[in-house]
Protein backbone atom coordinates (compact mmCIF):
# COMPACT_ATOMS: atom_id res chain seq x y z
CA UNK A 1 0.00 0.00 0.00
CA UNK A 2 2.84 2.39 0.89
CA UNK A 3 4.58 1.48 -2.39
CA UNK A 4 1.46 2.33 -4.38
CA UNK A 5 1.07 5.63 -2.54
CA UNK A 6 4.70 6.49 -3.27
CA UNK A 7 4.25 5.73 -6.99
CA UNK A 8 1.08 7.83 -7.11
CA UNK A 9 2.83 10.73 -5.42
CA UNK A 10 5.75 10.50 -7.86
CA UNK A 11 3.41 10.57 -10.88
CA UNK A 12 1.57 13.54 -9.40
CA UNK A 13 4.79 15.52 -8.89
CA UNK A 14 5.95 14.80 -12.47
CA UNK A 15 2.55 15.84 -13.86
CA UNK A 16 2.54 19.10 -11.88
CA UNK A 17 6.08 19.88 -13.08
CA UNK A 18 5.17 19.28 -16.71
CA UNK A 19 1.99 21.33 -16.48
CA UNK A 20 3.76 24.24 -14.83
CA UNK A 21 5.90 24.60 -17.94
CA UNK A 22 2.79 25.05 -20.03
CA UNK A 23 1.69 28.00 -17.92
CA UNK A 24 5.14 29.49 -17.31
CA UNK A 25 4.89 32.19 -19.95
CA UNK A 26 5.64 35.58 -18.48
CA UNK A 27 2.88 38.15 -18.94
CA UNK A 28 5.23 40.20 -21.14
CA UNK A 29 5.88 37.31 -23.54
CA UNK A 30 4.59 37.84 -27.10
CA UNK A 31 3.50 34.79 -29.08
CA UNK A 32 1.49 33.70 -32.13
CA UNK A 33 -2.01 35.12 -31.72
CA UNK A 34 -1.04 38.29 -29.82
CA UNK A 35 -2.05 41.68 -31.18
CA UNK A 36 -1.36 45.31 -30.33
CA UNK A 37 1.25 48.02 -30.08
CA UNK A 38 3.89 45.82 -28.43
CA UNK A 39 3.64 43.36 -31.30
CA UNK A 40 3.92 46.23 -33.77
CA UNK A 41 7.04 47.53 -32.00
CA UNK A 42 8.62 44.08 -32.09
CA UNK A 43 7.73 43.61 -35.77
CA UNK A 44 9.29 46.95 -36.70
CA UNK A 45 12.53 45.97 -34.95
CA UNK A 46 12.51 42.64 -36.84
CA UNK A 47 11.84 44.47 -40.13
CA UNK A 48 14.61 47.00 -39.50
CA UNK A 49 17.10 44.19 -38.94
CA UNK A 50 16.02 42.21 -41.98
CA UNK A 51 14.31 39.28 -40.26
CA UNK A 52 10.77 40.15 -41.36
CA UNK A 53 9.32 41.47 -44.60
CA UNK A 54 6.25 43.63 -45.16
CA UNK A 55 5.11 46.15 -42.61
CA UNK A 56 4.32 46.16 -38.89
CA UNK A 57 0.59 45.44 -38.55
CA UNK A 58 0.50 44.53 -34.85
CA UNK A 59 -0.70 40.98 -35.56
CA UNK A 60 1.60 38.14 -34.39
CA UNK A 61 1.10 35.46 -37.05
CA UNK A 62 3.12 32.75 -38.78
CA UNK A 63 5.50 35.12 -40.58
CA UNK A 64 6.25 37.01 -37.37
CA UNK A 65 6.82 33.77 -35.46
CA UNK A 66 9.25 32.55 -38.14
CA UNK A 67 11.08 35.88 -37.96
CA UNK A 68 11.39 35.58 -34.17
CA UNK A 69 12.78 32.06 -34.58
CA UNK A 70 15.37 33.30 -37.10
CA UNK A 71 16.42 36.08 -34.74
CA UNK A 72 16.68 33.67 -31.81
CA UNK A 73 18.71 31.13 -33.79
CA UNK A 74 21.04 33.87 -35.04
CA UNK A 75 21.68 34.99 -31.45
CA UNK A 76 21.92 31.48 -29.96
CA UNK A 77 18.68 31.68 -28.02
CA UNK A 78 16.10 28.90 -27.79
CA UNK A 79 14.38 29.19 -31.18
CA UNK A 80 10.84 28.59 -29.94
CA UNK A 81 9.18 31.61 -31.59
CA UNK A 82 8.14 32.98 -28.18
CA UNK A 83 9.32 36.56 -27.72
CA UNK A 84 10.07 36.69 -24.00
CA UNK A 85 12.15 39.12 -21.95
CA UNK A 86 15.54 37.86 -23.16
CA UNK A 87 14.53 37.84 -26.82
CA UNK A 88 12.92 41.29 -26.70
CA UNK A 89 15.75 42.86 -24.72
CA UNK A 90 18.30 41.57 -27.23
CA UNK A 91 16.10 42.52 -30.18
CA UNK A 92 15.50 46.09 -29.02
CA UNK A 93 19.13 46.45 -28.01
CA UNK A 94 20.27 45.34 -31.46
CA UNK A 95 17.73 47.65 -33.05
CA UNK A 96 18.95 50.61 -31.02
CA UNK A 97 22.56 49.79 -31.91
CA UNK A 98 21.59 49.57 -35.56
CA UNK A 99 19.88 52.97 -35.43
CA UNK A 100 22.85 54.52 -33.67
CA UNK A 101 25.21 53.01 -36.25
CA UNK A 102 23.04 54.38 -39.04
CA UNK A 103 23.01 57.85 -37.48
CA UNK A 104 26.78 57.75 -37.04
CA UNK A 105 27.17 56.55 -40.62
CA UNK A 106 24.98 59.40 -41.85
CA UNK A 107 27.08 61.91 -39.90
CA UNK A 108 30.31 60.40 -41.23
CA UNK A 109 28.85 60.42 -44.73
CA UNK A 110 27.99 64.13 -44.47
CA UNK A 111 31.47 64.99 -43.22
CA UNK A 112 33.04 62.85 -45.91
CA UNK A 113 30.94 64.52 -48.59
CA UNK A 114 31.96 67.99 -47.42
CA UNK A 115 35.62 67.02 -47.44
CA UNK A 116 35.29 65.45 -50.88
CA UNK A 117 33.64 68.58 -52.25
CA UNK A 118 36.46 70.71 -50.91
CA UNK A 119 39.00 68.43 -52.58
CA UNK A 120 37.07 68.34 -55.91
CA UNK A 121 36.56 64.58 -55.80
CA UNK A 122 35.52 62.64 -58.92
CA UNK A 123 31.79 62.33 -59.75
CA UNK A 124 31.89 58.56 -59.30
CA UNK A 125 33.30 58.82 -55.81
CA UNK A 126 30.83 61.54 -54.86
CA UNK A 127 27.80 59.49 -55.92
CA UNK A 128 28.80 56.31 -54.09
CA UNK A 129 27.10 55.83 -50.70
CA UNK A 130 29.37 56.06 -47.69
CA UNK A 131 30.29 52.83 -45.93
CA UNK A 132 28.08 52.06 -42.93
CA UNK A 133 31.04 50.70 -41.00
CA UNK A 134 34.45 49.13 -41.37
CA UNK A 135 32.61 45.98 -42.44
CA UNK A 136 31.11 47.66 -45.52
CA UNK A 137 27.75 49.11 -46.47
CA UNK A 138 25.75 46.46 -44.64
CA UNK A 139 27.89 46.27 -41.50
CA UNK A 140 28.48 42.58 -42.07
CA UNK A 141 24.73 41.82 -41.99
CA UNK A 142 23.99 39.93 -45.22
CA UNK A 143 20.55 38.66 -44.28
CA UNK A 144 18.60 38.36 -47.53
CA UNK A 145 16.48 41.36 -48.58
CA UNK A 146 13.47 40.73 -50.79
CA UNK A 147 10.09 42.12 -51.86
CA UNK A 148 8.28 43.21 -48.70
CA UNK A 149 11.48 44.07 -46.78
CA UNK A 150 11.78 47.60 -45.43
CA UNK A 151 13.99 49.73 -43.23
CA UNK A 152 17.49 51.16 -43.17
CA UNK A 153 19.18 48.18 -44.84
CA UNK A 154 16.81 48.45 -47.80
CA UNK A 155 17.54 52.18 -48.01
CA UNK A 156 21.28 51.46 -48.09
CA UNK A 157 20.68 48.81 -50.77
CA UNK A 158 18.72 51.29 -52.90
CA UNK A 159 21.37 54.00 -52.53
CA UNK A 160 24.04 51.57 -53.68
CA UNK A 161 21.91 50.47 -56.65
CA UNK A 162 21.40 54.12 -57.58
CA UNK A 163 25.16 54.75 -57.27
CA UNK A 164 26.05 51.96 -59.71
CA UNK A 165 23.30 52.93 -62.16
CA UNK A 166 20.90 50.02 -61.65
CA UNK A 167 18.16 52.18 -60.15
CA UNK A 168 17.04 55.79 -60.46
CA UNK A 169 15.07 58.04 -58.14
CA UNK A 170 15.34 58.26 -54.37
CA UNK A 171 15.79 55.59 -51.69
CA UNK A 172 12.59 55.17 -49.66
CA UNK A 173 13.56 52.06 -47.68
CA UNK A 174 10.78 49.89 -49.15
CA UNK A 175 11.69 46.86 -51.27
CA UNK A 176 9.07 46.70 -54.01
CA UNK A 177 8.93 45.52 -57.61
CA UNK A 178 11.20 48.25 -59.00
CA UNK A 179 13.88 47.57 -56.42
CA UNK A 180 13.66 43.88 -57.30
CA UNK A 181 14.10 44.70 -60.99
CA UNK A 182 17.14 46.83 -60.15
CA UNK A 183 18.63 43.96 -58.14
CA UNK A 184 18.07 41.65 -61.12
CA UNK A 185 19.78 44.20 -63.41
CA UNK A 186 22.79 44.35 -61.10
CA UNK A 187 22.92 40.56 -60.69
CA UNK A 188 22.98 40.10 -64.46
CA UNK A 189 25.82 42.61 -64.79
CA UNK A 190 27.82 40.64 -62.22
CA UNK A 191 26.86 37.23 -63.68
CA UNK A 192 25.07 36.23 -60.48
CA UNK A 193 21.83 34.28 -60.24
CA UNK A 194 19.27 36.88 -61.36
CA UNK A 195 16.49 36.03 -58.87
CA UNK A 196 15.90 39.50 -57.42
CA UNK A 197 16.86 38.30 -53.93
CA UNK A 198 19.57 40.44 -52.38
CA UNK A 199 21.52 37.80 -50.48
CA UNK A 200 25.14 37.67 -49.34
CA UNK A 201 26.73 37.26 -52.80
CA UNK A 202 24.69 40.10 -54.25
CA UNK A 203 25.22 42.43 -51.30
CA UNK A 204 28.99 41.87 -51.14
CA UNK A 205 29.27 42.36 -54.91
CA UNK A 206 27.28 45.57 -54.58
CA UNK A 207 29.56 46.78 -51.79
CA UNK A 208 32.59 46.22 -54.01
CA UNK A 209 31.00 47.82 -57.07
CA UNK A 210 29.87 50.85 -55.06
CA UNK A 211 33.25 51.30 -53.39
CA UNK A 212 35.07 51.18 -56.73
CA UNK A 213 32.70 53.66 -58.38
CA UNK A 214 31.64 51.09 -60.96
CA UNK A 215 28.78 51.96 -63.30
CA UNK A 216 26.67 49.41 -65.15
CA UNK A 217 24.46 49.87 -68.19
CA UNK A 218 21.56 52.27 -67.69
CA UNK A 219 18.54 50.54 -66.19
CA UNK A 220 14.92 50.79 -67.27
CA UNK A 221 13.70 50.10 -63.76
CA UNK A 222 12.72 53.72 -63.08
CA UNK A 223 12.13 55.31 -59.70
CA UNK A 224 12.79 53.65 -56.37
CA UNK A 225 10.46 56.01 -54.58
CA UNK A 226 6.74 56.57 -54.13
CA UNK A 227 5.52 55.20 -57.46
CA UNK A 228 6.64 51.78 -56.31
CA UNK A 229 4.47 51.70 -53.20
CA UNK A 230 1.58 53.73 -54.57
CA UNK A 231 1.03 51.27 -57.39
CA UNK A 232 1.82 53.55 -60.34
CA UNK A 233 3.58 52.08 -63.37
CA UNK A 234 3.07 48.55 -62.12
CA UNK A 235 4.81 45.85 -64.10
CA UNK A 236 2.39 43.46 -65.79
CA UNK A 237 4.96 40.66 -65.92
CA UNK A 238 5.47 39.99 -62.22
CA UNK A 239 6.69 36.60 -61.05
CA UNK A 240 5.24 34.53 -58.21
CA UNK A 241 6.33 35.75 -54.77
CA UNK A 242 8.86 33.93 -52.63
CA UNK A 243 7.03 31.82 -50.04
CA UNK A 244 8.71 33.60 -47.14
CA UNK A 245 7.40 36.99 -48.28
CA UNK A 246 3.77 35.84 -48.56
CA UNK A 247 1.43 37.13 -45.84
CA UNK A 248 -2.07 35.98 -44.87
CA UNK A 249 -4.02 39.24 -44.61
CA UNK A 250 -7.64 39.87 -43.63
CA UNK A 251 -9.81 41.95 -45.98
CA UNK A 252 -11.56 44.09 -43.39
CA UNK A 253 -8.75 44.30 -40.84
CA UNK A 254 -5.59 44.54 -42.94
CA UNK A 255 -6.30 45.27 -46.61
CA UNK A 256 -9.41 47.37 -47.19
CA UNK A 257 -8.45 50.20 -44.78
CA UNK A 258 -5.21 50.76 -46.74
CA UNK A 259 -6.60 50.67 -50.29
CA UNK A 260 -7.77 53.56 -52.44
CA UNK A 261 -9.67 53.60 -55.71
CA UNK A 262 -7.48 53.66 -58.84
CA UNK A 263 -4.57 51.99 -57.06
CA UNK A 264 -3.19 48.89 -58.75
CA UNK A 265 -3.18 45.20 -57.84
CA UNK A 266 -0.83 42.74 -59.53
CA UNK A 267 -2.36 39.28 -59.93
CA UNK A 268 -0.23 36.18 -60.47
CA UNK A 269 -1.86 32.88 -61.42
CA UNK A 270 0.22 30.04 -59.91
CA UNK A 271 -1.38 27.52 -62.27
CA UNK A 272 -0.23 29.19 -65.50
CA UNK A 273 2.47 31.58 -64.27
CA UNK A 274 0.67 34.45 -66.03
CA UNK A 275 0.27 37.85 -64.40
CA UNK A 276 -1.87 40.92 -65.05
CA UNK A 277 -2.63 44.28 -63.47
CA UNK A 278 -6.01 45.44 -62.16
CA UNK A 279 -7.07 48.96 -61.21
CA UNK A 280 -9.25 49.23 -58.11
CA UNK A 281 -12.76 50.43 -58.86
CA UNK A 282 -14.50 50.13 -55.48
CA UNK A 283 -14.25 48.34 -52.12
CA UNK A 284 -17.14 46.65 -50.37
CA UNK A 285 -17.20 43.11 -49.00
CA UNK A 286 -14.64 42.33 -51.69
CA UNK A 287 -12.59 44.40 -54.13
CA UNK A 288 -14.06 45.41 -57.52
CA UNK A 289 -11.36 46.06 -60.11
CA UNK A 290 -10.77 46.47 -63.84
CA UNK A 291 -7.98 45.23 -66.12
CA UNK A 292 -5.66 48.19 -66.56
CA UNK A 293 -5.01 47.68 -70.29
CA UNK A 294 -6.23 45.58 -73.19
CA UNK A 295 -3.08 43.49 -72.80
CA UNK A 296 -4.00 42.78 -69.17
CA UNK A 297 -7.48 41.66 -70.29
CA UNK A 298 -6.00 39.32 -72.89
CA UNK A 299 -3.54 37.84 -70.37
CA UNK A 300 -6.30 37.33 -67.80
CA UNK A 301 -8.54 35.69 -70.40
CA UNK A 302 -5.70 33.36 -71.38
CA UNK A 303 -5.20 32.36 -67.73
CA UNK A 304 -8.89 31.37 -67.58
CA UNK A 305 -8.59 29.14 -70.64
CA UNK A 306 -9.86 31.67 -73.18
CA UNK A 307 -13.35 32.10 -71.73
CA UNK A 308 -15.09 34.59 -69.47
CA UNK A 309 -16.23 32.65 -66.43
CA UNK A 310 -17.33 32.96 -62.81
CA UNK A 311 -15.09 30.01 -61.95
CA UNK A 312 -12.95 30.80 -58.90
CA UNK A 313 -9.20 31.02 -59.46
CA UNK A 314 -6.72 30.98 -56.55
CA UNK A 315 -4.11 33.69 -57.06
CA UNK A 316 -1.26 35.63 -55.51
CA UNK A 317 -1.99 39.35 -55.13
CA UNK A 318 0.57 42.11 -54.79
CA UNK A 319 -0.95 45.04 -52.93
CA UNK A 320 -0.08 48.68 -53.70
CA UNK A 321 2.38 48.76 -50.79
CA UNK A 322 4.36 45.89 -52.32
CA UNK A 323 3.16 43.22 -49.87
CA UNK A 324 2.09 39.86 -51.30
CA UNK A 325 -0.96 37.98 -50.07
CA UNK A 326 -3.44 35.44 -51.46
CA UNK A 327 -6.94 35.79 -52.85
CA UNK A 328 -9.35 34.53 -55.49
CA UNK A 329 -10.78 36.08 -58.64
CA UNK A 330 -12.78 35.42 -61.83
CA UNK A 331 -12.80 37.02 -65.29
CA UNK A 332 -16.52 37.56 -65.92
CA UNK A 333 -17.14 41.23 -66.88
CA UNK A 334 -20.19 42.65 -65.11
CA UNK A 335 -21.76 45.93 -63.97
CA UNK A 336 -19.86 49.24 -63.85
CA UNK A 337 -16.52 50.08 -65.42
CA UNK A 338 -14.46 53.26 -65.95
CA UNK A 339 -11.67 52.15 -68.30
CA UNK A 340 -13.19 52.21 -71.79
CA UNK A 341 -10.32 50.93 -73.97
CA UNK A 342 -9.23 47.81 -72.06
CA UNK A 343 -11.46 45.34 -73.95
CA UNK A 344 -13.36 44.43 -70.77
CA UNK A 345 -16.96 45.66 -70.63
CA UNK A 346 -17.44 45.75 -66.87
CA UNK A 347 -15.33 44.84 -63.85
CA UNK A 348 -14.12 41.70 -62.12
CA UNK A 349 -13.84 40.89 -58.39
CA UNK A 350 -10.94 40.00 -56.12
CA UNK A 351 -11.81 38.24 -52.87
CA UNK A 352 -9.55 38.20 -49.81
CA UNK A 353 -9.72 36.40 -46.45
CA UNK A 354 -12.80 37.13 -44.33
CA UNK A 355 -14.24 35.46 -41.24
CA UNK A 356 -16.36 32.52 -42.36
CA UNK A 357 -19.25 33.33 -39.99
CA UNK A 358 -19.50 36.87 -41.36
CA UNK A 359 -19.33 35.59 -44.94
CA UNK A 360 -22.03 32.98 -44.35
CA UNK A 361 -24.29 35.72 -43.03
CA UNK A 362 -23.66 38.29 -45.79
CA UNK A 363 -22.55 36.26 -48.84
CA UNK A 364 -23.77 32.70 -48.24
CA UNK A 365 -23.26 31.47 -51.81
CA UNK A 366 -20.48 32.84 -54.00
CA UNK A 367 -18.75 34.54 -51.06
CA UNK A 368 -18.51 31.28 -49.14
CA UNK A 369 -17.22 29.52 -52.27
CA UNK A 370 -14.37 32.03 -52.48
CA UNK A 371 -13.58 31.78 -48.77
CA UNK A 372 -13.35 27.99 -48.96
CA UNK A 373 -10.99 28.32 -51.94
CA UNK A 374 -8.79 30.81 -50.06
CA UNK A 375 -8.56 28.47 -47.07
CA UNK A 376 -7.73 25.50 -49.27
CA UNK A 377 -5.06 27.55 -51.08
CA UNK A 378 -3.40 28.62 -47.82
CA UNK A 379 -3.36 25.06 -46.52
CA UNK A 380 -1.79 23.82 -49.77
CA UNK A 381 0.94 26.46 -49.42
CA UNK A 382 1.67 26.17 -45.69
CA UNK A 383 -0.09 23.08 -44.36
CA UNK A 384 -1.95 25.33 -41.90
CA UNK A 385 -5.70 25.47 -41.33
CA UNK A 386 -7.38 28.88 -41.06
CA UNK A 387 -9.36 28.69 -37.84
CA UNK A 388 -12.25 31.07 -38.55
Amino acid sequence: MKRNSFLLLTVLVVWIASMSGAFALDASTLYNGCRGEEVKRMQQALIDQGYLGGYADGIFGRNTENAVRKFQAKHRLTADGLAGKKTLALLYGASASSSAASAQAASSSASSSAASAAASASPAAASAPASSSKNGLFSGNYETLRIGSSGERVRILQKALIAVGALSGSADGRFGNRTKEAVVTFQKSEKLTADGLAGKKTLTALESASASGKKIAASSTGDASSSESAGASVSASASAPDASSLQLLHWFNDIKPNLRNKQKLVIVDPASGLSWTLQILSRGRHCDAEPLTREDTETMLKAFGGQHTWDVKKVYVRLPNGVWTIGTTHDKPHDANTIKDNGFNGHTCVHFLRDMAETEQNDPNYGVTNQKAIRAFWKSLTGQEIAQ
